[in-house]
């Protein structure tokens, strides 16, 4: 997207109210069907996309509701059940200890989950699909495994456990256990730092993406196919939290029955954002959209959009534009609020930040981006003195 079409957008935003539920639709005659009238009666999250039997579903996790759309789900024989964790803090998912929990909707077909992932730790973590009946029969997509991987790097694997294997005990080394891809991704996925992940599952073929890394292998072998499946997210002896989850599947018939949406389902509706800064825009998180579109409406909190600039795991195009809702309205106090990103080890990050601090200062204080520590660490030295010569206007 041009520069002067993004400022466009945000002239078009500044006339308008902010979106109701965060977006807007792309044609009032195109208000949303009975079947998402239908799933939200069912589900806490929110309901996006619907393609005939293939739902897309959102969670900001701002609500502690949405953790009823999950159940506890440990994969036999892999986890301590004396252990399970699972809460909703600060508008995140947190996962921390022993645990693992699935999302209810089950599906077959195609089911893709996209999510920001931040580890406390890069300790035993990842995601899984199981079958609906908790069988010992899953697969599993690992991330800084080192149960069965000492080194404790980024695995990228394809698990299979069934009873008949005898697989009773992990060590017993009866686990049929089969590789599809695997690599290191230790500096993608740093401590406290938001990465962006996208797992798959279609018939025999798995695929994950974590950041610029990503692997697509087959399950085929031992295991037998899986007919249908849910979503889930684990961890052993560690910690994570997760924002920012769309999850698509295309729900089983079984699913539809027992929950009375298969006469409501057959329809094609999405939930489309024509205006506003985004308008456009791909890879756009729902809340994230509703806060820029706040504040360029003359509203929000500027916090909010320095967050999403700040989170290193969305499209460099997406933060870009938090940063130019930011520049065009040109709040003196904002300016405190991006300082934090001047001292990022991220180089992208410190371009949007010091263009924020030029746009509404005037000047970058001999700042750059691509400068050595010292020199960038002089440079602010340089614009703290300048805030604290005149705290009323950027403090007031």
């Amino acid at each position: 997207m041009t520069r002067i079409r993004i400022l466009a957008a945000l002239a078009l935003a500044a006339v308008l109210a902010p979106a109701e539920e965060g977006g807007t639709e792309s044609d009032p005659s195109k208000a949303p069907p009975k079947a998402k009238q239908a799933l939200n009666k069912v589900f806490r999250g929110r309901i996006v996309k619907i393609k005939k039997r293939k739902v897309t579903i959102y969670y900001d996790f701002e609500e502690p509701e949405q953790l009823l759309d999950f159940e506890d789900a440990r994969p036999p024989r892999l986890l301590d059940a004396s252990q399970n964790r699972a809460s909703i803090e600060g508008g995140r998912l947190v996962l921390e200890g022993s645990t693992a929990i699935r999302h209810k909707m089950e599906g077959s077909g195609e089911l893709r989950a996209h999510f920001y992932l931040r580890p406390s730790q890069q300790r035993n973590m990842g995601t899984y699909f199981t079958e609906p009946v908790m069988s010992d029969f899953f697969v599993v997509l690992n991330l800084f495994d080192d149960r069965f991987y000492k080194d404790g790097a980024l695995l990228l694997a394809a698990c299979g456990l069934h009873e008949d294997e005898g697989a009773d005990d992990l060590s017993t080394g009866l686990v049929n256990w089969r590789d599809i891809f695997k690599g290191n991704a230790k500096k993608i996925a740093a401590v406290g730092q938001d990465v962006e992940v996208e797992v798959a599952k279609e018939g025999w073929t798995e695929s994950c993406r974590v950041g610029d890394l990503e692997g697509k292998g087959s399950s085929k072998g031992k295991m037998a196919e899986m007919k249908s499946y849910h979503f889930g997210l684990w961890v052993h002896g560690s910690r994570a939290t997760v924002d920012d989850l769309t999850l698509t599947v295309e729900l089983t018939d079984e699913f539809l029955d027992l929950n009375d949406l298969k006469a409501e389902i057959e329809v094609e509706w999405e939930e489309v954002a024509e205006t506003g800064p985004f308008a456009g825009v791909k890879g756009v998180p729902p809340r994230l959209r509703q806060q820029v579109e706040a504040y360029a409406a003359g509203g929000g909190e500027a916090r909010d959009l320095v967050d999403g600039l700040l989170r290193t795991g969305l499209p460099k195009d997406v933060r870009r534009i938090c940063a130019d809702v930011l520049e065009a309205r040109k709040d003196p106090r904002t300016v405190p609020m991006v300082i934090d990103a001047l001292y990022s080890a991220d180089k992208t990050t410190r371009e949007i930040a010091i263009g924020v601090v030029k746009a509404i200062c005037g000047q970058t204080f001999g700042y750059s981006a691509g400068a050595r520590e010292k020199a960038r660490s002089q440079a602010i030295q340089k614009l703290n003195a300048h805030l604290a010569e005149n705290r009323e206007k950027y403090y007031g």
